[in-house]
């Protein structure tokens, strides 16, 4: 007989309750796809601490959230864990800085080079400028210093 494999909600929601069971903390939990990315939102008042420094705890949690549900269904899959609209504004900033050095780098012609950051914000970045038709976005360096350098394009010809 075939088991039926849990859906990603689920899975989300089981492995954040029994992690924050010890705690009772009081919070609501959503889960919602958007752009094939499941977004896990955390909302109350009492799970801000989760943020840490810089969201540093934030993207262990999101991390570890993500290698038991790929784990669980033997699936590759893209999860973001944001917690009191953390990421949604970080996101928010990360565009309008993407967008504010490519104007830049266009302006001056140096490339311009962003502090070092985790993956997941890097890809914001490079996502952001993808299609600009004037300057490339790649990252150097080694984990945790590794950083976005936003550059002009090559003209051939």
């Amino acid at each position: 007989m075939l088991r039926q494999k849990p859906s990603i909600e689920s899975l989300a929601k089981i492995f954040i309750n029994q992690l924050l069971a010890p705690y009772r903390l009081k919070y609501d939990m959503t889960v919602e796809l958007k752009d094939n990315i499941y977004w896990v939102n955390l909302k109350g008042e009492d799970v801000s601490f989760l943020i840490g420094r810089k969201g540093v705890i934030l993207y262990s949690l999101q991390h570890l959230l993500r290698l038991y549900i790929r784990r669980s269904i033997d699936e590759e899959v893209m999860v973001t864990l944001d917690i009191n609209g953390y990421r949604a504004e970080k996101e928010k900033k990360l565009v309008f800085l993407a967008r504010k050095a490519a104007f830049r780098v266009k302006k001056t012609g140096k490339k311009f080079i962003f502090r070092p950051m985790p993956a997941a914000l890097r890809r914001i970045i490079h996502k952001t400028l993808e299609n600009n038709p004037e300057v490339i976005t790649y990252s150097e360096g080694k984990e945790p210093k590794r950083r976005v350098i936003v550059a002009l394009k090559r003209r051939n010809g």
